[in-house]
């Protein structure tokens, strides 16, 4: 498992050079809401995570937002300059609207005007899963051409290619979770059966397992297992936990070989709340990936300066990433001389 160049927590009431701009980041999941606020060297300064409140999205964004100004300005460490949330969807960056978030309910929010009208900063938005990319790439400066591989509620894929990230004409590059992988399959939110997110995502690796405990297969998971108690007893070596962690790996072997070839990218990160299953996901993944490598002289290719690793989720890649846009966007509208929007 890998993590990016450390971020030392910079010490409140310690305000400099480095941290008198300073940017708000919101990661916004299909469960929870990560708020970070960051200096302009990427140093921490304050983390907070809550449940998400999809119903209420804006006015917990803003209240989060103001909680995060508020504490900053009692600790004296800076000024915060612009908000960046990041959030699944099709996300319009120019206008700060969002649309076709299927886990978040799928209504469209004209998200950036109506926290820019609450706190009075520049707000900027991003998909949530590019917004990680755009942070582990600006961490590496070798990771010009990489896929950020989101799994947590949903699934989706954060591109960057020769340093810029890939959008689409019609806003939707990445959306992989939506790529049928079994015809047959569950219902997807997105209203398709099959998708890669059904048999991937976390929420559908833990109805897979209550359904297997519910069959009467002898296993070591409880009754209601977790996405986490899958892996923990796949790493134990309990029979139908492999079984399970086993089929998300081979699914997201194929998802990855599908991104190297047709992308031609060399570096692929696993990120997201299931990522925090460590070794027990990474290493039934390149098992996968390598079996395929064997079979086909074509994906041994492919992969052959390929890297495939994991992110912690405690990296927070999709706050930190909305943090560092908004510190971006604030500055080059600064070296303009224009007005922010």
């Amino acid at each position: 498992m890998i993590s990016p160049a450390p971020t030392p927590v910079a010490q409140p009431g310690r305000a400099t050079a480095a941290t008198n701009m300073l940017t708000v980041g919101i990661d916004v999941g299909g469960t929870k809401t990560s708020c970070v606020v960051t200096d302009a060297d990427d140093r921490l300064l304050m983390h907070e995570v809550e449940p998400t409140h999809a119903d209420q999205l804006a006015e917990q964004l803003a209240a989060l937002a103001q909680r995060a100004v508020g504490r900053i300005a009692a600790d004296a460490s800076g000024t915060i300059a612009a908000v960046g949330v990041a959030v699944p969807g099709r996300v319009e960056t120019n206008s700060g609207r969002i649309a076709l978030a299927v886990n978040l309910g799928g209504r469209d929010l004209d998200l950036g005007p109506e926290l820019e009208r609450a706190l009075g900063i520049p707000c900027f938005v991003e998909h949530d899963a590019r917004a990680a990319a755009i942070w582990v790439s600006a961490q590496d400066n070798s990771a010009a051409d990489l896929a950020y591989l989101a799994i947590g509620t949903g699934v989706s894929t954060g591109i960057v290619l020769n340093g810029q990230v890939l959008r689409g004409a019609n806003g939707l590059a990445g959306e992989v979770g939506h790529v049928t992988a079994d015809p047959g399959g569950a219902l997807c939110a997105c209203g398709l059966r099959g998708c890669l997110e059904v048999g991937a995502a976390g929420p559908h690796i833990a109805r897979m397992a209550r359904a297997a405990v519910a069959s009467g297969r002898p296993t070591t998971l409880p009754a209601e297992p977790t996405t986490a108690d899958v892996f923990r007893a796949a790493a134990a070596g309990d029979a139908l936990a492999t079984e399970l962690a086993q089929d998300v790996a081979e699914r997201l072997a194929r998802a990855i070989r599908a991104l190297v070839l047709t992308l031609g990218v060399n570096h692929i990160v696993i990120g997201g709340g299931v990522a925090a299953a460590g070794e027990a996901l990474l290493g039934p993944v390149l098992a996968a990936i390598d079996a395929e490598r064997a079979a086909s002289p074509l994906v041994d290719a492919a992969f052959r300066e390929a890297t495939v690793e994991l992110l912690s989720p405690q990296a927070e890649a999709g706050a930190r990433g909305a943090a560092h846009i908004a510190r971006e966007r604030v500055s080059i509208q600064q070296q303009k001389g224009v007005a922010t929007r």
